[in-house]
């Protein structure tokens, strides 16, 4: 196990493990006062090395992103979207030929949320104490707890995969955790993809035309400044005070600049948002609706429901895993979304189909 602070060392870290068929990776990271997330450190394990290599030296990554992009390269990871996303923020693209520990436990009997600590103990009787998870890993140098948790992350990774691929053979149930996994670079997590982040507004739900329009446009409007401000976007305008903006109508700057808590808009700024506001001409509502398409039978919903909570129980995988509320509504609106596709549509569409017709 050591710490990876210079280019000389990563270059020979990154050449003795090139030929690895398999590797674990975690990340470190901070974004309590930031937009974007700050790659601190990224920890990479073999079945007889371990690194951790500090991203914030002047080392050049390049060799890194190789090796993590490399398709050839089974990486085994734990709960990995916010990896992800800092991989796709960082080089617009997400890798291939990932295996995610916390998505393959949840088709052995374990919850879908099953935290690494637990599913360590449960699968290898391995204890790994998680005293650092709120640690500023910003900070350096590197406190000895703060590496030995780092390190924790991946150490046993591989054989835990080990372990549950063997459990998955066994319930042939592998191809399922394939295709899931396989799914994890078509999805657009968090920063990925910001065009929907509106719908996270707390209250936004309820609002309904002008207000809802209102209350997208402002929410649009400070992801964007957050963005070019590099601070999270409660920051500048509040969730709640999104809602109040929405439910005013014709508001001057200065009422606007009175509903905003925040010192970190510039007057000309809130002039600039009152002005957006005024003469946007972006469609808000036929692009962003909160339910689309036709309106849902309560008795289909509760049919497909308890179709679902049945069969969880009969699988023992989680009844959020076979499908949630929203691929509930699209199979029952227009037989689309996950519960048509893949392994689900093979265990689960005929079933479905005859609880409908």
């Amino acid at each position: 196990m050591y710490l990876i602070e210079e280019q000389e060392s990563l270059d020979h870290f990154l050449n003795d493990i090139k030929n690895e068929e398999c590797i674990a990776v975690d990340t470190e990271f901070t974004r309590v006062n930031s937009y974007y997330p700050k790659l601190c450190l990224v920890q990479i394990a073999t079945p007889s090395l371990i690194a951790c290599i500090d991203c914030l030296c002047e080392i050049d990554l390049d060799g890194l992103w190789k090796l993590i992009f490399d398709k050839k390269i089974e990486k085994v990871m734990h709960s990995c979207s916010q990896d992800l996303e800092i991989f796709f923020l960082m080089n617009n693209g997400i890798p291939e030929n990932i295996f995610d520990t916390q998505i393959a436990a949840a088709f052995i009997g374990h919850s879908s949320q099953v935290g690494f600590k637990e599913l360590l103990e449960e699968e290898l009787n391995v204890k790994i104490e998680k005293s650092q998870t709120r640690s500023d890993w910003s900070k350096r140098p590197l406190a000895k707890a703060q590496l030995e948790y780092a390190f924790d992350d991946v150490e046993d990774l591989i054989e835990l995969a080990n372990s549950i691929k063997d459990k998955l053979i066994e319930l042939d149930r592998h191809k399922w955790v394939k295709e899931e996994c396989e799914d994890l670079i078509n999805k657009r997590i968090g920063l990925m993809d910001t065009s929907e982040i509106w719908k996270k507004t707390k209250g936004i739900k309820k609002l309904k035309n002008t207000q809802l329009r209102t209350a997208i446009l402002v929410s649009k409007w400070r992801e964007e400044k957050a963005s070019e401000k590099d601070v999270p976007r409660k920051w500048l305008i509040d969730d709640h005070e999104i809602i109040s903006i929405a439910k005013k109508e014709n508001l001057s700057p200065e009422a606007m600049h009175d509903l905003i808590s925040s010192n970190r808009l510039r007057k000309e700024e809130i002039i600039k948002l009152n002005h957006f506001l005024e003469f946007s001409e972006e469609n808000t509502l036929s692009s962003g609706r909160l339910n689309k398409g036709k309106r849902i039978k309560d008795d289909d919903m509760s049919a497909v429901s308890n179709y679902l909570e049945s069969r969880s129980i009969e699988l023992q995988i989680s009844k959020e895993v076979l499908g949630s509320k929203k691929d509930m509504q699209n199979f029952i609106a227009n037989r689309a979304g996950k519960l048509s596709k893949g392994w689900r549509r093979e265990l689960l569409f005929k079933d479905l189909e005859n609880l409908l017709n």
